[in-house]
């Protein structure tokens, strides 16, 4: 077997969401599908399985001493090690007397690259070059940047573990390699980043890849707010907390990552956080609709991509970069739509501002003579009315026609939630979304967005729009 074959055998950090079909697809209390909570565990606490003695050129041999070295295989070029080499410094850092780190440059490297490489990254540590590349094809690189935990013995160096290739928040995995304890590097208070979760939890990382706690940051990135503070608190993991986020765009904890949920290093830095205690701070009255934990539970779904074969998870993550996966957080509580003229005796200008509107006038546009050329039955099919019209009351959209209020169009409860309660109490700011000044702009995109779609409306811009709908003010 050669040594490359061996090497993807020793791996047993990278490769860390393989999505399987399990049988049982049931549910439990939460709403989630079952699974195995830290699958991957045993693996990454056993270490390695297979013994392995390789032998080095002097020009490497010669930097290894009798403790453990961490050997980073690299490229001066290479945007992904550029990335990690802030890590890489810190891990060389705090290893101190303990362990090495060594960094090889690969073959096409020049040694004026790596003398600039490591003068622009404050390379701490030595960095010799592959010139011969006899050093990648005994380390069996496929890849920048991989790297190669090794410990010098009698006949050889033995290979301790295998990071093909390094991600970023594998230093924690170096030093428990290194501690003879995979928990080593968990330090209370201090945050690891979602890829040193997922490796032990595989189950879970593929889950949380189809959440919109996953592309908390695209959204700010798409409403250019990523240096405004009232956002990025509920878009990143650890905001303003010591080891948290430091306000990179790069940064391994930016989205809203496990420990958001569950706390710095999780339980592992012996301080359990109950998740539930967390979620109100974020999903309060001004950023959510009607939110309710036993709501938002079955939306975090753990195991959810267990239940799925590499095909309909492509296609669910897919649909959520896209914009077009379901955005079930944002439903309305349930209750009856009593229709916009019960809203005209308190409201009477935005009520007849709302008759002209096209939102009044919804359903008289799938009768125009262009869109009936075109779609002869629009205005029998649900597909079209189920936008075009308000439903009878909040919840999944109605399957037939008469769950809809065809006569009134896209009515006052459309944006504003069923005023059944509203109407009972007579009025009220608790009874009904008001969606005014203090709701934010994500909110009013994602309610206008289910059906303002890039399909049938591709021009559709809320800063443009949201101008036009000023209620008759």
């Amino acid at each position: 077997m050669t040594s490359s074959r061996r090497f993807l055998l020793l791996f047993t950090v990278s490769a860390l969401v393989l999505i399987g079909v399990v049988l049982a697809t049931d549910l439990d209390s939460r709403g989630w599908h079952r699974g195995t909570p830290a699958a991957n565990a045993g693996t990454v606490i056993a270490g390695q399985t297979e013994s392995m003695v390789l032998q080095f050129p002097d020009a490497l041999a010669s930097q290894i001493k009798r403790k453990p070295t961490l050997l980073v295989y690299f490229s001066p070029t290479c945007p992904h090690c550029q990335h990690v080499q802030p890590e890489l410094n810190a891990l060389s850092e705090r290893l101190g007397r303990t362990a090495d780190v060594v960094g090889i440059a690969g073959g096409r490297a020049t040694q004026g690259q790596i003398n600039v490489y490591a003068q622009e990254y404050n390379v701490p540590y030595d960095i010799i070059p592959d010139t011969m590349r006899d050093i990648g094809t005994i380390l069996g690189i496929r890849s920048t940047p991989s790297a190669l935990l090794v410990q010098r013995v009698d006949d050889g160096f033995e290979v301790v573990d295998a990071f093909y290739p390094y991600s970023p928040g594998y230093d924690a995995f170096v030093e428990g390699r290194i501690a003879g304890d995979p928990f080593a590097a968990f330090r209370e208070g201090e945050f690891q980043g979602t890829n040193v979760c997922a490796t032990c939890h595989t189950e879970e990382a593929a889950s949380y890849g189809l959440s919109h706690h996953s592309l908390a940051w695209n959204t700010l990135v798409k409403h250019e707010e990523t240096t405004n503070d009232k956002c990025t608190s509920c878009h990143v993991t650890g905001a303003g907390l010591p080891t948290g986020w430091d306000g990179s765009a790069t940064s391994d904890l930016v989205n809203v990552g496990c420990e958001s949920c569950h706390s710095a290093g999780g339980p592992h830095d012996g301080q359990r956080v109950e998740p539930q205690s967390t979620c109100e701070s974020c999903h309060d009255a001004d950023h959510s609709i009607a939110f309710t934990y036993e709501k938002g539970l079955p939306l975090i779904d753990h195991y959810r991509a267990s239940a799925m074969d590499d095909a309909t998870y492509r296609e669910a993550r897919t649909a959520l970069y896209e914009g077009t996966a379901p955005r079930t957080l944002l439903a309305f509580e349930d209750g009856a739509f009593v229709g916009s003229d019960q809203c005209q005796s308190c409201h009477e200008s935005e009520h007849a501002w709302w008759k002209d509107s096209p939102h009044g006038q919804a359903m008289a546009t799938l009768s125009k003579p262009e869109v009936v050329a075109e779609h002869p039955d629009a205005a029998n099919n649900v597909a079209c009315v189920s936008c075009h019209a308000s439903p009878t009351r909040s919840g999944p959209p109605p399957s037939e026609l008469a769950g809809f209020k065809t006569d009134e169009s896209v009515g006052c409860e459309s944006c504003h939630g069923p005023g059944e309660r509203h109407v009972a109490a007579g009025g009220g700011s608790d009874n009904i979304e008001g969606l005014g000044e203090s709701c934010p702009v994500c909110v009013l995109e994602a309610i206008c967005t289910s059906c303002h779609t890039q399909a049938w409306d591709p021009e559709w811009d809320l800063d443009t729009r949201l101008p036009a709908v000023h209620h008759g003010g």
